[in-house]
Formats: C-alpha cells, structure tokens, sequence
C-alpha cells in the first residue's frame, strides 16, 4: 500500500507528494512515529515550533488512514520542561517569554 505523510497545522499544510510503500497501516503508524522523533530530536526550541501540528497519512485514494500529533510522542520530561518555561514566564512581571527561550 502507498501512504503520504502530510504535515498539517491548523494555518498550514505541507504535502507530501511522493509518499512510501508500507505493508500496512501499522507499519504506517510506526514509521510516523519514527519520522515524529527525529523531526523533534533538537529539543523543546524546536518542539516549540511545531506545537498544534499533526503528521496526517492518507492512502492513494487520498482517504485520511490515521493523524498523529507532534505532542502525542513528547516525553513526559520534554512536556514537563515546556510547562515549567510557560510558568516561568507568565511569573515574570512585565516581561513576554517565548517557548523558545526555555531551552
């Protein structure tokens, strides 16, 4: 089966236009996982600038298979660590802190 993997926000949508053979949904599922991680793998600057947006696979026909949120695959630390930094800053009189400045 032929699956695209478009990367959809609610503002913006970037198509992929080749897409991949897989077996199956779940290897389908797992290779968006996989593609998630190393997307995010520079840490919560970069997750920052992804928030709200999802992985989104549709087969050939163009029917949505399944969507998977960036924030989903998150670890708990990562999640942690952003939540710390909206604290930190909405605790800072006077002062507009930006998810990128927590790392």
């Amino acid at each position: 089966m032929h699956c695209y993997f478009n990367l959809v926000s609610p503002h913006q949508t970037i198509i992929d236009e080749e897409g991949i053979a897989v077996a199956d949904a779940d290897e389908a599922r797992t290779f968006a996982r996989e593609a998630i991680s190393e997307m995010v793998q520079d840490g919560v600057a970069e997750i920052a600038h992804w928030r709200g947006w999802e992985i989104e696979i549709q087969d050939a026909c163009g029917t949505v298979l399944f969507k998977m949120g960036f924030g989903d695959l998150l670890p708990a630390e990562v999640q942690g660590a952003e939540v710390q930094a909206v604290v930190a800053g909405s605790s800072s009189e006077g002062r507009t802190f930006a998810y990128d400045q927590a790392a």
